[in-house]
């Protein structure tokens, strides 16, 4: 099958580079976006589903190939880079992503939710006794807490630590291995 020249992958991925800045790997999220593309194209025509009617369903299409390669849900500043939109179109995009396909998305927002967070000890708080969870965003957070309500494993948000906000104390139903590192490590 046809695809890129090598010229081609190494323009894309400088592009897409300079749009992320540090904020991510380039080159991993261009091979996930090659990849999602030929995905989408197959799905698009041999698939027995429906075919997308609108831009914004096909863009979810994309996206959730996407997540599939990167096996945590895209980035609004990533949507941004591969997109070229603004920050609400990317937001919404995510939000329609997030919507349309919350089967598949559900464990990568999981994932997503905890890129970047830190497990620090032990805690109680409430009826919940578990591992106290720091996030590196609110959001992150939110999507946490809203996973784990799904799932019926209590959880409980942590307030009032201005030098560590975005707290959550899950209860030890959570599976171990799935917890993030712990601090210093």
């Amino acid at each position: 099958m046809a695809g890129l020249t090598s010229d081609e992958r190494k323009r894309l991925t400088d592009v897409v580079a300079r749009r992320l800045g540090a904020r991510s790997d380039a080159a991993v999220l261009v091979e996930a976006y090659l990849a999602a593309v030929e995905k989408h194209a197959f799905a698009r025509t041999c698939d027995a589903g429906p075919v997308p009617t609108s831009l914004n369903v096909e863009r979810s299409a994309v996206l959730v190939e996407i997540s599939r390669q990167l096996k945590r849900v895209i980035e609004d500043f990533e949507i941004e880079a591969l997109f070229r939109v603004t920050r609400t179109q990317a937001r919404t995009m995510r939000t329609t992503l997030l919507a349309t396909y919350s089967d598949v998305t559900d464990d990568l927002t999981l994932t997503w939710s905890l890129v970047g967070a830190r497990t620090l000890g032990r805690i109680s708080q409430g009826s919940v006794v578990g591992s106290e969870i720091q996030f590196s965003s609110e959001e992150r957070r939110d999507a946490f807490v809203a996973q784990m309500d799904r799932g019926a494993t209590p959880t409980e948000v942590l307030l009032g630590d201005p030098k560590k906000p975005w707290r959550v104390v899950v209860d030890d139903a959570f599976p171990k291995d799935s917890l993030p590192p712990a601090v210093g490590k």
